[in-house]
């Protein structure tokens, strides 16, 4: 049985994100978002009491909190697009806010049997939020993501073996990222040493992008050595991939070395994905001996 105040108070929240997205909507050019304090008191009220909520809501509360989450989600991300690309990142911090709220709409909708879903939604909603500086809501946002990858572990059996590893890679490297941004680089070395071996392309992906943005950052701050270490872990990444022994990889890193050859032929760092392309092959006599791999680097 659903209490009243349960049920005044779910409505409040979807009618509070249904205006919030007509108001964020109506003018997404703006280069300002106007969030008086009003607003601001209520998203955190509203954020603080989904996050405390453990009864499981009705079917049809959990049809109309997921419909209105999503519109909200899809309109943050709607301005998050525009405003990136201005480089405005006072305004990304705040859609990112509403968005962590739309999240909370979605993960308190999102079934026990769901996690999958769930932890996908949770995963692009802590790597945007460290992208922007919101680092405390992203540390909230991991640890929903923990629990319900726990849940994913003990009670959903028919979780495939892959998808249940891409999703643990995918949980420690946002740790990894967010210890980054924290500059707890002790907690990042530890967190990296737990991440399991992978074999799909998906995890090994995540591993070389995110250990390339942190030695690539500290690169920029002048640690050298910060820099070497995770930029090696990147590569050690990548060259893991390049033995992923499938189509959908293959066809993947074919499309990339494609477009990379077309656009940017000239750059070292094409050659150099190229030289451990071709290490990877099997040395083909013939083709050597007509230059065919001495051409394919011009």
């Amino acid at each position: 049985m659903i209490s009243q105040g349960f049920k005044a108070k779910t409505e409040d929240i979807l009618a509070f994100a249904s205006d919030l997205a007509n108001t964020i909507s109506s003018e997404p050019g703006k280069s300002c978002l106007d969030l008086d304090d009003e607003i601001r008191n209520q998203l955190d009220q509203k954020l603080e009491y989904l996050s405390l909520l453990t009864a499981s809501p009705s079917p049809l509360i959990r049809r109309q909190l997921d419909q209105e989450g999503t519109k909200l989600w899809n309109t943050c991300m709607q301005l998050m697009t525009i405003h990136r690309e201005k480089e405005q990142l006072v305004l990304l911090c705040k859609v990112c806010t509403v968005k962590a709220f739309a999240f909370a709409m979605l993960e308190y909708a999102a079934p026990n049997n769901g996690q999958g879903r769930a932890l996908e939604v949770a995963f692009i909603m802590a790597t945007t939020c460290i992208d922007c500086g919101c680092l405390d809501i992203s540390q909230k946002i991991i640890e929903t993501a923990a629990l319900r990858l726990d849940r994913l572990e003990r009670v959903e059996s028919n979780v495939e073996e892959f998808k249940l590893q891409q999703y643990t890679v995918e949980y420690y490297m946002l740790r990894v990222y967010l210890s980054w941004f924290q500059k707890r680089l002790d907690i990042a070395d530890h967190l990296f040493s737990k991440i399991p071996a992978s074999n799909n392309e998906k995890g090994q992906e995540l591993v070389m992008d995110i250990c390339y943005k942190i030695g690539n950052s500290a690169l920029s701050r002048k640690q050298y050595d910060v820099s070497a270490k995770w930029l090696g872990r990147a590569l050690s990444a990548f060259r893991a991939s390049l033995y992923l022994d499938t189509d959908e990889f293959k066809d993947y890193f074919t499309r990339m070395l494609n477009a990379l050859r077309t656009r940017y032929s000239g750059l070292f760092h094409t050659k150099v994905i190229e030289l451990e392309n071709l290490s990877r092959e099997e040395p083909n006599g013939d083709a050597y001996l007509q230059g065919c791999w001495i051409y394919s680097l011009q």
